[in-house]
């Protein structure tokens, strides 16, 4: 019953080496001065672009784009930039494309959404073949997230029964869980019905009739140098297809989940001629496309077939963003708003699917904080940032740098670093060290296996046991805690992460043997614990304005700056110096 397609005959070589293609006739890069909206978000992208972020992104306003161009570098070795028809992975968005296959084959009378996967796959284990088409497109058919990693290369037999004896996170149709999995067995399923390989399909039945010429694994003949090379914490990370590809494209713990490589270009087509135009699957498959089906998770959105459905305070968006970690990608649509945007990005420093809110904000709130513009050194060196990597210390605390090209990345460790380069008045750094007292107590119980480990936390008359339970159920899952390291408290000032939760923030570092993770503790006015949330590393981007002289802006809002200068071998911060370990 299984029927598995090889559809390339060309382009086929396991050392992916493209034709040369011209490069495609697209109008120049543009930011429509009239459009406040394309203004707004193109003032904010530039703010982040000195800081690390390097891609591409396409917006439109009603009939018009009103945003369209590049940022940063797409390969920083030979300091090409980034442009809007820049190549790369846009990750999970891959699904939306292969709910579509589904849909159109469905729309030709040649499956259903209803149907069994046991009408498609032999040997198919008893608690597993009543599972449909439908809730693999859901991720509401119980199997697993993944059975490995991306970069296998793993055939799809083999592929097929790692997932048949694997057991179901649930019942069918009982719960929701995210699950690159299903979708790699309805790209088999593509391949099964539609006779072809599942991009050749993708390509001739779907891209091609919607004018997408660039968007593929290897059927599109790229030059290699329109490729972005990915960088992951400042470090060359490559490109996808260079880990553990077939011949026919990636293995089938990518294949039809993720993966697919675009253009901002192509997205905006896909939009246009695809989701929009609804001229290749028609009005009523693209509503039942996009409809959110399954409540997820969060409670916040539903998904549809390769989207979620959000009701937004800009009316319904529907939505979707995919990354590996390195590269990265967002694509929105208000349809009340006649908004869309579609941006992908090459680095893990700021990744493009976390800048939804922001480019949001930046279009629509009057408030939004803008980052600031900082004119980078022209001549700025990526050597002279790694001559100067490493930790600078003070008494009770140090600055940890590491290199981002030209950039200096720097985690701030201990209070006195903190108070340092965040300028507290000194009522509430005395409340600081009161609060980390209370917090490294906390964490010495926590260690020692205690229940009740966040009781001195709590208000009077609260259960210390439900939120404990959850830091203790981490540690026992991870396994191996070397440390729980109590790395200071901050304000939570307007604009920032948890502003909205609490007045202020003590930040934890978990530090396992083989993995990390980092707490924020965020505390009521009252300075009782109000929850525990999930954040980056309380970081500075060192900007290079001068051989020694560097704008330092908290990774965030309300993007704090401060001005740093080396003075070898140490740096020297508000007149404190701050010197690498003896």
């Amino acid at each position: 019953m299984i029927l598995f397609i090889n559809a390339f005959s060309q382009n086929n070589n396991a050392d992916f080496t493209p034709s040369a293609e011209e490069e495609p006739a697209l109008p120049t890069e543009k930011v429509a001065r009239e459009s406040e909206i394309g203004v707004h978000i193109d003032r904010y992208l530039s703010g982040i672009e000195v800081m690390g972020f390097s891609g591409a992104v396409i917006v439109s306003e009603g009939d018009n784009i009103v945003l369209r161009k590049g940022y940063g570098l797409a390969d920083r070795e030979t300091r090409r930039p980034y442009t809007p028809t820049t190549v790369q992975s846009h990750g999970s968005i891959t699904k939306q494309m292969t709910g579509a296959a589904i849909l159109l084959l469905e729309s030709r009378g040649q499956l259903s959404v209803d149907d069994p996967v046991a009408k498609y796959f032999d040997d198919i284990p008893r608690g597993k073949q009543d599972i449909t088409i439908h809730q693999l497109l859901t991720h509401s058919s119980g199997m697993p997230g993944g059975v490995g990693s991306d970069e296998e290369p793993t055939g799809a037999r083999a592929y097929i029964d790692r997932v048949m004896r694997v057991p179901l996170q649930f019942d069918p149709g009982t719960d929701y869980a995210y699950s690159n999995v299903g979708y790699a067995l309805l790209g088999m399923i593509v391949e099964q019905v539609s006779g072809q390989g599942y991009e050749q399909f993708l390509r001739e039945e779907l891209l091609l009739p919607a004018g997408l010429t660039e968007t593929g694994y290897l059927l599109p003949t790229w030059d290699r140098d329109r490729l972005a090379v990915g960088y992951r914490h400042g470090e060359r990370w490559g490109f996808v297809y260079e880990r553990g590809w077939l011949r026919d494209g990636p293995g089938w713990h990518l294949r039809a989940n993720g993966g697919l490589h675009t253009t901002a270009d192509d997205m905006y087509r896909w939009f246009k001629n695809i989701l929009q135009g609804q001229d290749v699957l028609g009005k009523e498959t693209v509503r039942r496309w996009t409809k959110g089906y399954v409540t997820e998770s969060n409670g916040a959105s539903r998904y549809g077939y390769g989207w979620v459905v959000y009701d937004s305070e800009w009316g319904p968006m529907i939505a979707h963003s995919g990354s590996n970690t390195i590269f990265s990608a967002d694509f929105v649509w208000l349809p009340e708003k006649e908004f869309f945007f579609y941006i992908q990005g090459n680095t893990s420093m700021i990744a493009a699917d976390e800048l939804r809110s922001s480019i949001l904000g930046a279009a629509f709130k009057s408030d939004f904080l803008m980052p600031p513009l900082v004119g980078s050194e022209d001549n700025a060196n990526p050597g002279l940032a790694q001559e100067r990597e490493g930790g600078y210390y003070l008494d009770g605390g140090k600055l940890e740098l590491t290199t981002d090209d030209t950039r200096l990345v720097a985690k701030l460790w201990g209070q006195p670093v903190l108070n340092l380069m965040l300028n507290p008045t000194e009522r509430q750094k005395k409340h600081f060290a009161k609060l980390n007292r209370r917090t490294r107590d906390a964490m010495d119980k926590l260690e020692a296996g205690r229940k009740d480990a966040l009781a001195g936390l709590m208000r009077e008359g609260e259960d210390p046991i439900a939120p404990t339970s959850v830091l203790l159920n981490r540690i026992n899952q991870i396994g191996n805690l070397d440390s729980l390291h109590v790395i200071g408290t901050f304000a939570n000032t307007p604009g920032s992460r948890f502003a909205d939760y609490g007045p202020w923030t003590t930040f934890v570092y978990a530090e396992f043997a083989n993995w990390n993770q980092y707490w924020n503790f965020v505390w009521n006015k009252d300075s009782t614990f109000e929850g525990d949330y999930s954040g980056p590393w309380p970081t500075f981007i060192l900007i290079p304005t001068a051989r020694d002289q560097y704008t330092g802006i908290r990774q965030g809002p309300p993007w704090d700056t401060i001005e740093i200068l080396f003075r070898d071998p140490c740096l020297v911060v508000a007149e404190q110096r701050a010197c690498p370990e003896i």
